[in-house]
């Protein structure tokens, strides 16, 4: 039986698929969902934090620095929950019990400590679409999940993924040929 259903959720173009797959989930089954989204250091938007050696440490003090970054991070913090208080909505909408959470570290960890601690039933959680290298070399959230959670995982692709690559191929295919028929002329 699944209850609870924890969804890790980005602000990347295929998000929205994954999020509507959950809430169908959710409803189907008459889960809770809880809407988790990570802050990972990497993400755009994500402020730096200056980095001094020690001799010049009194210098990111009279500047101001720390206060700057303080004041940028609270502001992307604040923009992700926005993010998913508005996921959240959507969701009550439909008729699905929903909360939501936000934490900050390594993704595929903090889905799997939450998923343990909430008690969750399943996790779902979108997929990039990395492969051979570059899967190696920048990790695959999913792969970690897959092997780490407490419970099952179901991995959701967008159904696009290879209609927008087909599309994009011809694309460009068509913008060739019609950049080689204007050197035609």
């Amino acid at each position: 039986m699944i209850d609870k259903i924890l969804i890790a959720v980005d602000h990347s173009a295929k998000n929205q698929f994954v999020f509507d797959s959950a809430v169908s989930l959710a409803e189907a089954t008459g889960a809770t969902l809880m809407l988790l989204h990570i802050l990972p250091e990497d993400e755009a938007g994500n402020p730096i934090l200056p980095i001094y050696t020690i001799p010049f440490s009194r210098i990111f003090e009279e500047r101001g620095d720390r206060e700057q970054y303080q004041q940028e991070l609270a502001q992307y913090q604040q923009w992700g929950l926005n993010f998913l208080y508005t996921l959240t909505q959507k969701a009550v909408k439909a008729g699905v019990k929903a909360e939501y959470n936000q934490l900050s570290g390594n993704p595929g960890r903090m889905i799997c400590e939450l998923a343990d601690s909430w008690s969750a039933d399943l996790i779902l959680v979108g997929s990039r679409g990395l492969k051979g290298l570059k899967e190696m070399f920048l990790g695959s959230v999913s792969n970690y999940v897959i092997h780490h959670a407490p419970c099952s995982v179901l991995i959701v692709r967008a159904a696009t993924d290879k209609d927008s690559d087909s599309v994009s191929s011809e694309t460009e295919n068509k913008t060739d040929s019609q950049q080689q028929h204007n050197l035609d002329r």
